[in-house]
């Protein structure tokens, strides 16, 4: 995904290792509901072998010169 018309304003992180694909679901969600109580846009996720990072952000806004 390309983020070029996004501004990246936070991150969070989920380690991933030696978790079980229930609870990997089950913090996935809690964290997406967490973010989404504070209308953040989550704009990209990532997942590697041990953890998944989560994009947050917003629309660039273009400046009138």
């Amino acid at each position: 995904m390309r983020n070029s018309d996004h501004k990246v304003t936070g991150i969070r992180v989920l380690d991933i290792a030696e978790e079980s694909a229930k609870t990997i679901e089950a913090m996935f969600s809690k964290v997406v509901a967490e973010i989404n109580m504070q209308k953040t846009p989550i704009i990209d996720v990532r997942v590697t072998d041990n953890h998944c990072f989560l994009l947050l952000g917003e629309k660039k806004t273009e400046t009138i010169k």
